[in-house]
């Protein structure tokens, strides 16, 4: 619709146009315009108008309209059927009745400028198909097909569903085509199909912003299937209450953002899988990515990342597992797997790793590489079996998490890790090594005296042990000398002390005492039982005890607890040296040393001496 538009050009006084007559015709024709006396274009005014008449002092004569004049059409003047001017054409305020469709537009710094028409038939809206129906899905079903059809006839583009819940039986997308809702939990598609219910088609399709829901678990459902098909699109999606969530047969670099999977037998089948294709040069499941969302209340398998007879390789997830009833992560033959930041809580198994049971040539289905980067894992089990080459938790924290390890060929390796008391490990328990990279340190100082300065230092904790190795290199700027030393050191700290009084059941060594107002808890690992009264000596200790809490373990152990924690200082069991000193100023030295919670390596220079001291130490500390 174009907005009430002046017409100006006898807006004021033109010469030479005295009582002339003004025609206004829409333009491109001979039909006169409709003209009015006001904006709202609700006063009439004549066509033609008669334009009044003014002589200034050198005689020549002035025309111009005697009111303002108006009109919504496009237009062009004609003067006493001799002058005519040019088409004008008001501004368009809505596109209401009117015909756009070759207008073009751009946004900034948009170089090529594009037509509305072919902007628009990009994005292909459902109900313009038909209405979606509340309770019929076969209708659902035809004018979903058509609306995929029309997107698939353009090479692809988003079929936009509205909000509302809205069944259907099976669809198939194409190449390109993805169906877009409102929101998850906005737009839900419904289907009760036992059977693949939606079938990616082509690559690069896939759900944005909506919910799937399969209502009842129908057995033999599977929400999203898909065929060795590549840059598949998920993003603000839910797939929920199917037999099988998604089940994927290869594909390859997908990337897939917000994808949420609840209450399914098995939440994700993502495989490499000659099947896809039907033959040997089947597809891999390989360099595909999915990150933010949720799997959880799966009663098989949350993910299931596995290589079928093809390699499952260089795959990223990050997401949170809750909640599910057997497995929420199965790592079956997969490698050079990623899951950083993963949330583990509330699942009866968090992680299964172990190879494919299929005999291959090689190392194809046995898993190598996978990195758990910055997450936490709450309750529940972890399992290893199999080769377990380069499996990796990095920075993870680990509560009260129980590890079985039934014979991995490799180490399982926790670096710069921590772990409650209430870790539990079974099996084959060398195989789970930790590294602290803080344990681990070079050091460079000066002295200018003959003071034992401290170059490096480590705490321990209660009931920790250590072995610290160290290499020391010192040399003079200010003059020749220079010394070589390696030293090494085993020690410990004591575990804690905690008083206790009014004891109405022994505490056994080897629990977990836990403190009934702090939630305090730690292992013990002595009692000095003097019947209602004694103490306990700690380690592996979480929070703070308060003074006259009850204080019980899981046998049964009862008891008040008499003040606080005391804690102790840190022994060197044994210092030695390695090798042969060498130093060119007997005054110079290098040593271990306790300090309170800390084991120093200290190294000593000279008076009047500026000496470079450069240290390495290596500590392992359990």
């Amino acid at each position: 619709m174009t907005s009430p538009h002046r017409i100006r050009e006898f807006d004021t006084w033109r010469p030479k146009y005295g009582s002339a007559t003004v025609s206004v015709f829409v333009a491109g024709t001979t039909t006169l315009a409709d003209l009015f006396e006001d904006e709202a274009l609700s006063v009439a005014a004549a066509n033609p108008q008669t334009l009044e008449t003014f002589t200034d002092a050198d005689g020549r004569i002035h025309g111009k309209f005697v009111k303002p004049v108006y009109t919504a059409s496009p237009y062009y003047l004609d003067i006493d059927s001799i002058d005519q001017t040019g088409i004008e054409r008001p501004a368009i305020t809505t596109l209401v009745g009117e015909d756009a469709s070759k207008a073009t537009v751009k946004v900034p710094g948009q170089t090529k400028a594009n037509e509305l028409e072919d902007i628009v038939v990009r994005v292909i809206h459902a109900n313009n198909y038909g209405t979606l129906s509340t309770t019929d899905g076969a209708t659902n079903n035809t004018l979903l097909t058509a609306a995929i059809g029309a997107a698939a006839a353009l090479g692809g583009g988003f079929v936009v569903i509205p909000a509302g819940t809205w069944p259907f039986t099976t669809l198939t997308l194409p190449t390109s085509v993805v169906l877009i809702g409102d929101g998850r939990g906005v737009t839900t598609l419904t289907s009760q199909t036992a059977d693949d219910v939606i079938t990616l088609g082509g690559d690069r399709a896939g759900l944005m912003a909506l919910t799937l829901d399969g209502v009842d678990l129908q057995t033999g459902s599977t929400g999203v299937f898909a065929k060795a098909k590549d840059e598949t699109v998920f993003s603000n999606a839910e797939v929920k209450r199917f037999e099988t969530g998604l089940h994927f047969r290869g594909g390859r670099l997908s990337d897939w953002f917000k994808l949420y999977v609840s209450t399914c037998g098995t939440g994700a089948k993502l495989h490499g899988d000659s099947d896809a294709t039907g033959g040997a040069d089947g597809a891999k499941f390989e360099h595909n990515r999915w990150v933010g969302g949720k799997v959880d209340l799966c009663t098989s398998i949350g993910i299931d990342l596995s290589y079928e007879d093809l390699q499952c390789i260089h795959n990223t997830i990050s997401v949170a597992f809750e909640n599910n009833l057997v497995t929420a992560l199965r790592i079956n033959g997969a490698q050079y797997s990623e899951f950083p930041n993963c949330l583990f809580t509330g699942n009866t198994t968090n992680l299964a790793i172990q190879d494919d049971a299929d005999v291959v040539d090689g190392d194809p289905n046995k898993v190598i590489g996978a990195r758990f980067l910055g997450g936490l894992m709450s309750g529940g089990a972890a399992t290893f079996t199999g080769k377990c080459q380069d499996v990796l938790f990095d920075a993870y924290e680990f509560k009260d998490v129980d590890f079985t390890l039934t014979l991995p060929q490799n180490a399982i390796l926790l670096r710069d890790s921590t772990e409650d008391s209430l870790v539990t490990i079974a099996g084959d328990g060398t195989k789970l090594t930790r590294i602290r990279s803080i344990n681990d340190g070079a050091s460079s100082g000066i002295t200018t005296n003959a003071s034992a300065t401290k170059a490096w230092s480590i705490e321990l904790e209660p009931g920790q042990l250590a072995y610290l190795e160290a290499v020391i290199l010192g040399n003079q700027r200010d003059g020749l000398n220079l010394a070589h030393y390696k030293r090494a050191a085993k020690c410990h700290r004591p575990g804690s002390a905690l008083d206790y009084d009014t004891q109405t059941a022994n505490f056994t060594v080897g629990q977990i005492v836990t403190g009934q107002t702090s939630d305090a808890t730690a292992r013990i690992i002595a009692d000095s039982d003097s019947g209602a009264t004694g103490t306990l000596t700690l380690r592996d200790i979480s929070g703070e005890f308060e003074n006259n809490e009850t204080i019980t373990d899981p046998l049964g152990g009862s008891a008040l607890a008499n003040g606080t924690l005391t804690a102790q200082d840190c022994i060197i069991d044994q210092a030695d040296t390695i090798g042969t000193d060498h130093e060119d100023d007997a005054a110079y030295n290098a040593a271990f040393a306790a300090n309170g919670s800390e084991i120093e390596l200290r190294v000593t220079g000279k008076a009047n001496e500026t000496v470079e001291w450069k240290t390495r130490v290596t500590a392992v500390v359990d």
